[in-house]
This record gives C-alpha cells, sequence and structure tokens, in this order.
C-alpha cells in the first residue's frame, strides 16, 4: 500500500470515527446529565453540557484540520502529523484552564465540565479503539 492511499485511508476512517464519538457522547452525555440533576447540584448539568460542547468544538477543529491534509506536496506523514499536533495541544491548553477556572469560580459547573469532557473522551477512545480493531489491529 503506497503512503498516499494509506493517508487517505486514515483520513477516511478518522473522519467516521469523530462522527460516531459525537452522537456516542451525546447520547451518553444524555444519561450523564439526569443523573447529575437527580443526584447533584443542577449547575452539574450546566457544567457537563459545557465538557461535552467543548470537548466537540476541540474535535471540530481536529476534524477541519485532517480534512485540509494532503500529501500532494511531497510530505511524509510524520511531518503531517507534527503540523496538527502542536494547535491540538494548544486548544487542550486553553480548554483545560477553562475548566480549572470553572472549579476555581462554581464548583458544581466546573466538576460537570470535567465530567463532560471525561464522557466526551471515553467516547472517543472507545470508538477509535472499534476502528482499530475493525482495521485488522495494529500493523
Amino acid at each position: 500500500m503506497t503512503e498516499r492511499s494509506e493517508a487517505s485511508e486514515a483520513i477516511w476512517s478518522m473522519t467516521k470515527v469523530l462522527r460516531s464519538t459525537v452522537v456516542s457522547a451525546v447520547l451518553m452525555g444524555t444519561g450523564v446529565i439526569l443523573v447529575a440533576l437527580a443526584m447533584f447540584p443542577p449547575f452539574s448539568a450546566v457544567g457537563i453540557v459545557l465538557g461535552i460542547i467543548g470537548a466537540w468544538f476541540n474535535l471540530r477543529f481536529l476534524d477541519r484540520s485532517i480534512a485540509k491534509i494532503s500529501l500532494d506536496d511531497g510530505q511524509s506523514m510524520k511531518a503531517l502529523r507534527r503540523s496538527v499536533r502542536g494547535p491540538v495541544l494548544i486548544r487542550l491548553g486553553i480548554l483545560t484552564a477553562g475548566v480549572l477556572g470553572l472549579v476555581i469560580l462554581y464548583t458544581p459547573v466546573g466538576i460537570g465540565a470535567l465530567v463532560g469532557l471525561m464522557v466526551f473522551q471515553f467516547c472517543f477512545i472507545v470508538n477509535l479503539g472499534r476502528a482499530q480493531l475493525a482495521s485488522g489491529g495494529s500493523e
């Protein structure tokens, strides 16, 4: 398999993972919000929604940066990964600082946002693992 077709397949696979992650995070997040409303302060549910939305925005930007990737310029996969890595780390840093700020300002909302981020990341990891298993494991 050529490097170009390998990259195309990786991009297509990642796009499918991102879309299924959003759907599963919304479904799982709805359940977590219902539990939070029943057992914790109501503002924790607001935090969960904020966390899921924040993670979705981060994943949306990642999806756009992946969609822009092309190997036409003769770049290697390593160089392309490096070009995506920096902006992702910056966004994650901003998201983390925002959640820590919420925890300090109003703890139920901050903890809820942290839970929302965890729900989204859990769904992302599960969907990545599912895609990896479907493609035949690591090669």
